[in-house]
């Protein structure tokens, strides 16, 4: 006879497990229930129980103290974990609690039987003693992969702050060097890939411990724990480059592989995860492993430099001297960190300052454009983009203060007064209506003149100002992304982030971290 213990704060829960228990344990089952912690508790001080099924979520104390109380108590139960939470944390705790199984609601008839069978089994051949370490270790095991793949999702698509600790205390990795690896196998199909597989679990985890996701159509993400004393960067390298080298030839297959740099935290894991996906995606189709740090250095900026002088010329042509003055300083520092050759980022210089005058000229009839003729001759004998900086820029100067003095004084006064209204809240949360309000006048008038005066939305407009205004805080202080995001007017982080994104096609994170620092 097995005395067993329903504990459930839902009636219905506790007489399905009564209907089960007496069609198919008639006589075999001796069954006490509760419907809270603390009734269970005085259960097991006055009985001998053998099998206890626990809820998590009740009022008062929960399913996992009560879990811990009994098993410090006695530790020879066995604990079933009903829970209607399928997350891995709960499962986990309760597993190394001392739990026997973990099962989420709802579950079937036969699900409780052969649990209920199982545990009976166990108390047979245990009773007196508590479940083993090397049990709960296989336990554990069984459900590692489904852990793993969960954290390369989370990995993917965490917001900021958001805690990964918990999958690193899993697999006991806390405080370690971590590296992400991208694989890809471009030719692979579905037929060999559970070998594959196999294998790269071998030698990734030959070493050192790590973190191994499962296939994504033909990639394959890793995580490797390096020890801080033992392992440190060219180490790291020489190690990751031997491994690369091993895997092409047991799997004998092409093989591309990404690695993020060196990562001392969890929090920066999204970062680190996508620096392995960039990396991966500048591999060539032949075997090739790529470090991310290799190629931050050499990353064609060619579209970035593109997006800066259309905003640029945006500036100029509105007659915005600040504006202008911002990203010309920020388009000389994007070419002398791209790694270019002389002749291209001369050239750059040329069609930049070519377009200028002409933008100045289209735009201030009376711009005396004398002041760029030695332009060629200045930007064809320098020897680096630094001797250029201050030619350049008062070049621009120069072009957008007289564009600036030709719109002042045939700007719109309503528009005029609007700019201004528009400058002084930069920081706040106005919308249409308030600066309409602010000039006199209805919204849908404003927006139809501010459209035609400026040839840009209202919307679009203000919202150029305040991603300029937080690119300027990300590059030039120390700023946090919460602290730019109320400086910039907006209220919700994540929205913020969006709209930067947006623009940018970068994160505000992934901006200060591969652009300010670089």
């Amino acid at each position: 006879m097995y005395n067993v213990l329903a504990c459930d704060d839902e009636a219905i829960a506790i007489d399905s497990l009564k209907f089960i228990f007496e069609k198919n344990f008639q006589g075999q089952v001796n069954l006490f229930t509760a419907q809270s912690g603390f009734d269970a508790l005085n259960i097991v001080k006055n009985n001998d129980i053998d099998i206890i099924f626990m809820d998590i979520n009740m009022p008062g104390m929960n399913g996992l103290e009560t879990i811990s109380l009994i098993m410090s108590m006695k530790p020879e139960s066995v604990i079933i974990v009903l829970s209607a939470f399928d997350t891995f944390q709960y499962a986990q705790e309760a597993l190394n609690l001392g739990a026997f199984r973990y099962i989420t609601k709802p579950v079937n008839r036969n699900t409780i039987i052969q649990t209920a069978r199982s545990a009976m089994n166990q108390v047979d051949n245990k009773k007196g003693s508590a479940i083993n370490s090397e049990e709960i270790q296989k336990k554990l095991e069984a459900v590692s992969p489904m852990v793993e793949s969960d954290f390369f999702y989370s990995c993917a698509f965490c917001t900021e702050n958001e805690n990964l600790t918990p999958y690193l205390e899993y697999f006991n990795l806390l405080d370690k060097n971590y590296v992400f690896l991208a694989v890809e196998f471009p030719e692979e199909t579905d037929e060999n890939r559970n070998q594959i597989f196999s294998k790269i679990r071998q030698i990734a985890s030959e070493n050192q411990k790590c973190i191994m996701g499962s296939f994504m159509r033909n990639r394959i993400l890793l995580l490797l724990a390096f020890e801080k004393e033992s392992f440190f960067q060219e180490k790291i390298r020489e190690h990751l480059n031997s491994m690369h080298t091993l895997l092409t030839i047991k799997v004998n297959r092409k093989i591309r592989t990404g690695v993020s740099s060196v990562c001392t935290k969890e929090i920066q894991f999204k970062d680190f995860y996508n620096q392995a996906i960039n990396a991966l995606n500048r591999t060539s189709e032949n075997n090739t492993l790529i470090f991310f740090e290799d190629v931050v250095s050499s990353i064609d900026r060619t579209e970035e430099s593109r997006n800066i002088q259309e905003r640029l010329f945006k500036r100029l042509g509105n007659g915005d001297i600040e504006g202008v003055q911002f990203l010309s300083n920020l388009l000389l520092k994007n070419l002398e960190e791209s790694g270019l050759t002389s002749d291209k980022w001369k050239f750059s210089l040329i069609e930049l300052l070519v377009t200028t005058k002409a933008t100045a000229l289209q735009l201030a009839e009376n711009f005396d454009s004398s002041l760029f003729e030695n332009s060629f001759s200045v930007i064809s004998s320098a020897s680096s983009i630094r001797e250029t900086y201050d030619f350049v820029q008062q070049r621009l100067s120069e072009a957008v203060t007289a564009v600036s003095q030709k719109k002042q004084k045939g700007d719109n006064p309503v528009i005029t007064k609007v700019k201004a209204f528009i400058n002084m809240n930069l920081s706040s949360d106005f919308s249409l209506e308030d600066a309409a309000e602010h000039a006199g006048i209805s919204s849908f008038y404003l927006s139809k003149l501010f459209k035609e005066e400026m040839n840009d939305t209202f919307v679009n407009y203000v919202t150029d100002l305040k991603m300029e205004k937080a690119e300027h805080l990300l590059r030039e202080t120390d700023m946090s992304i919460k602290e730019i995001t109320a400086a910039t007017g907006y209220n919700d982080q994540n929205y913020f982030s969006k709209i930067f994104k947006n623009k940018f096609e970068v994160t505000p994170s992934e901006y200060r971290k591969n652009r300010v620092k670089s």
